[in-house]
C-alpha cells in the first residue's frame, strides 16, 4: 500500500512539473513586441541565472550559435526594458541593451532569418532610444552631449527602419510595428 502511495504522488508532481519544463525559453510576440513568455508582468533575473550562465558558457565555446545569441540577448532585453528599468539613466541597462544590440547583430551577420530576431532588434534600438530621452543637462559637457545626440539619432533611425521593413514583412500586423516606431526627439 505504501508503494501505490508513493507511486501516485511522483505520477501527480511529475504531471504538475511537466508543463513548466522548456527546453528552450518560451517567448511570446505581442503588438509587435517579443517578451518572455512565463506568465509574469516583468521577468524575474534570479529565475533565469542558472539559463543566463548556461547561455555565456555556450557562446564562449560557441560564440556562432545563432540560437544562444538570440536568447541571450532577448534576456538581456527583458532585464534591462522600460518596464524592468524605468530610469532612462539606469546604472548598466545601457551596456546591457548595447551588448544585446551586438549579439542581435552578430546572428543577423550569421544569417539567421528568424522573423522574431527582426522583432527583437528593432525593440532593441527603440529601447536604447529610450535610455537617451532623460534631460541629464547637468551630468553632461556640450561635447559628451552631442555624442549622445548622434548615437540617439544612429538608433531612432535603425530603430525606425526596422520597424518599417518588418510592417512590410508582416502586412497583418503593420499598424502595431508603426504605432511602436520612435517618434520622441533628443531633449537637449
Amino acid at each position: 500500500m505504501k508503494k501505490l502511495g508513493l507511486l501516485f504522488m511522483i505520477a501527480m508532481v511529475v504531471l504538475f512539473n511537466i508543463g513548466k519544463a522548456h527546453a528552450q525559453l518560451p517567448n511570446k510576440v505581442v503588438f509587435g513586441m517579443i517578451s518572455i513568455n512565463d506568465g509574469s508582468f516583468k521577468p524575474d533575473e534570479k529565475k533565469y541565472a542558472v539559463l543566463t550562465d548556461s547561455l555565456e558558457k555556450i557562446l564562449k565555446t560557441r560564440p556562432n550559435d545563432t540560437t544562444c545569441l538570440f536568447y541571450r540577448a532577448l534576456l538581456y532585453l527583458s532585464f534591462n526594458s522600460l518596464l524592468a528599468k524605468p530610469y532612462q539613466g539606469e546604472r548598466g541597462a545601457l551596456e546591457n541593451l548595447i551588448t544585446a544590440k551586438s549579439l542581435t547583430e552578430k546572428a543577423v551577420s550569421l544569417n539567421m532569418t528568424n522573423f522574431n530576431l527582426k522583432i527583437l532588434r528593432a525593440q532593441i534600438y527603440k529601447e536604447l532610444t529610450y535610455r537617451f530621452t532623460g534631460d541629464e543637462s547637468w551630468k553632461y559637457n556640450s561635447k559628451q552631449i552631442n555624442i549622445r545626440k548622434a548615437q540617439f539619432n544612429n538608433f531612432k533611425e535603425l530603430a525606425n527602419k526596422y520597424y518599417d521593413e518588418l510592417a512590410k514583412l508582416d502586412s497583418n500586423n503593420a499598424y502595431d510595428y508603426q504605432k511602436l516606431k520612435v517618434t520622441e526627439k533628443y531633449p537637449l
